[in-house]
């Protein structure tokens, strides 16, 4: 159960480890792909502070990490929210290199809700961590932007909606991470991206069972994979065959 699954998640923060994810379908994969370049429409914020800026005076002073989820979530905004806090320890550059930005879509959500949220999660002094609403119509338009999309069920009063976090460099999305769990290495070349670093080659899930080289995110390093051995592989027989046979001791001819 979903349910079940998120709040086993959630314990398991409380020995301060990063769950895991499961690899993911090669279809969700393509889904992240397709966000990157996307530019994000500019809006008018309300902080936790009361403060109001403008998304575009946040992502010109530091990159971003975005990700939008609502105050009174009882599915994965928390867990959500708190492994990308452990993820952003992890990582490191916080504060230095990006800043994270927490956006409710929720309407009904106000300042003091945002700084409710700070203060939950432990990052209300932090002011590398950002909590915002927005008007109805702005926040839409953001969501539509990022292909996020969010119902709210009127029997329950909650929202059903996917869990997205994107980084934004400039305006624009460089990488994007779709599903829960957070996988620590795919959050680390998430970090790498937002940093301007290249990372310059991450698997389709299924469908790339053998390959040459592998990223290493945590050295940014790219590594010899089985695949690259299997390629040689052929050409290496080839040589020792011809070095055996060139080799043997041609036979006395008979008198």
């Amino acid at each position: 159960m979903p349910v079940l699954r998120y709040a086993l998640a959630a314990l398991a923060l409380g020995g301060g480890t990063v769950v895991f994810a499961a690899e993911l379908p090669s279809s969700m994969i393509r889904d992240e792909a397709s966000l990157t370049q996307r530019q994000l429409p500019d809006a008018q914020l309300r902080l936790g502070d009361g403060s109001v800026v403008r998304l575009s005076s946040l992502w010109r002073e530091k990159p971003l990490l975005v990700t939008l989820f609502y105050r009174h979530c009882a599915g994965t905004c928390m867990p959500s929210l708190l492994l990308t806090r452990e993820a952003v320890v992890s990582a490191g550059g916080l504060g230095r290199d990006y800043r994270v930005l927490g956006l409710s879509f929720d309407d009904s959500d106000t300042p003091s809700d945002m700084r409710a949220q700070a203060e939950a999660m432990g990052v209300a002094h932090d002011p590398s961590w950002l909590f915002a609403v927005g008007r109805k119509q702005d926040v839409q338009h953001i969501a539509d932007a990022l292909g996020y999309w969010y119902r709210r069920d009127s029997s329950t009063g909650q929202y059903d909606h996917p869990t997205l976090l994107v980084a934004v460099n400039q305006g624009r999305v460089v990488r994007a991470l779709l599903g829960y769990p957070i996988s620590r290495e795919r959050f680390r070349e998430l970090v790498l991206e937002l940093r301007g670093s290249f990372v310059p080659y991450y698997q389709l899930p299924g469908q790339a069972f053998l390959r040459c080289f592998g990223f290493d995110p945590r050295s940014g390093a790219m590594r010899p994979d089985w695949g690259l051995l299997l390629l040689v592989a052929p050409g290496i027989i080839a040589i020792i065959v011809a070095i055996a046979l060139f080799a043997r001791p041609a036979r006395p001819r008979e008198t």
